[in-house]
Parts: C-alpha cells; sequence; structure tokens
C-alpha cells in the first residue's frame, strides 16, 4: 500500500478533484483506490464508483482505516484541507508522496509554496503538481510568470485545464455515471504521473 496526500494551505486549487480523479485512475487500471475525506466539509455521495470513499474527518477514524489498509495492495488516497499544522507533521511523516496542487494565480502560488516548505521540513517527499493547465500556447506564455517561482525539479507533472473533472466531486444519484473521456484520461494520467514517482523513489 502506498500513501498519498493530496494537500494545500489555499482553497480552490482542485485538491478534491485531483483526488478523486487520482482514485479513479487506479481504479481504471484495476488497481485498489482508497480515498479518505479529512477536509472539514461534508463528504460527498458516492454510489457505485470504482474506489472507496471514507469519511475520515476524526483522526482516530482515519489511523484506524489506514491501519485495515496497510496489508492491502493499491493506493491509500488523503484529502486534505490546509491550516491544520499537527495533520500536515502527521502527513509530511507517513505518506508516500505529498502532492500540493498550484494554479497560476499569484496568491495561490505564494500560499503553497509556504506550505510545501512546511511540508518538506517535517520530513515530507513533497511534489508540485500544476493544476488547470491550458492547452492553448498562448496562454501557457501569459501564466508562466505566475508558475515561475515554482521550482522546476520540484514540479511532479502539469494537469490540462478541464472543467468537467468537477463532477467528480459531486454527488451520485442515483448511481455513478462513467464521466466523459476527458475525465477519464486525466484519471489515467494523474495515475501514471504518481505511479512513476513512487517508483522512482
Amino acid at each position: 500500500m502506498k500513501g498519498i496526500a493530496i494537500a494545500g494551505a489555499k482553497g480552490g486549487v482542485g485538491k478534491t478533484s485531483l483526488a478523486h480523479a487520482l482514485a479513479l485512475g487506479a481504479a481504471w487500471k484495476q488497481i485498489p483506490a482508497y480515498l479518505m475525506h479529512t477536509d472539514d466539509r461534508e463528504p460527498i455521495k458516492v454510489n457505485g464508483r470504482p474506489y472507496a470513499y471514507y469519511d475520515a474527518r476524526k483522526p482516530e477514524t482515519l489511523e484506524a482505516l489506514i491501519n485495515a489498509a496497510l496489508n492491502n495492495d493499491g493506493l491509500c488516497i488523503i484529502d486534505s484541507g490546509g491550516n491544520r499544522p499537527d495533520f500536515d507533521k502527521w502527513i509530511a511523516k507517513s505518506m508516500d508522496l505529498v502532492i500540493v496542487p498550484f494554479i497560476p494565480d499569484q496568491e495561490a502560488v505564494e500560499t503553497n509554496l509556504a506550505h510545501m516548505k512546511k511540508l518538506e521540513e517535517a520530513g515530507g517527499n513533497v511534489r508540485a503538481l500544476i493544476n488547470a493547465y491550458p492547452s492553448n500556447r498562448f496562454e501557457r506564455e501569459h501564466i508562466a510568470q505566475y508558475l515561475a517561482p515554482i521550482p522546476e525539479d520540484k514540479i511532479l507533472g502539469y494537469v490540462d485545464e478541464c472543467k468537467a473533472i468537477r463532477t467528480l466531486r459531486t454527488n451520485d444519484a442515483p448511481s455513478f455515471k462513467t464521466p466523459v473521456s476527458k475525465v477519464n484520461n486525466l484519471a489515467r494520467k494523474l495515475y501514471f504521473t504518481v505511479k512513476e514517482e513512487l517508483e522512482v523513489e
């Protein structure tokens, strides 16, 4: 079992969407995925998704779930909110990889770079993931100034802009419908990006 945390002090950078996408990408490759919801928000209702989803907002619940999953194959993915120093330290020490998403926004970059530093100081294997990366070359050139402060050797990869990914963080009623191809392709690509990083480590 490999432990992955998707964390970041700045909201609105795609932590939850990426956590679900990673779990989905693993599931599509027949890899068991266990997604732990630790954010303060109420967890969504999932019906029929190909990965497990748990309400792990209580620390004792998260610990019990992770201990139970340790002997299993696959990925344990933690969807984590920010501004919880003790929890961040635990994540840094316990997870095989901590992913901090970035979007091309000056405040978001500054906030999450500072968060990355704290996670690294706590002993975490931390990587930046550029989220909502535009496909248009001119747009990429325009946003390059915002992303420039992120050290290149810390960048895990780039996730293409995909508005449909938002559907992964909405309730499934009455049951889960297979996402559009763009979301599925993004999910698979994200899984392979993470898998490659874990194999290097």
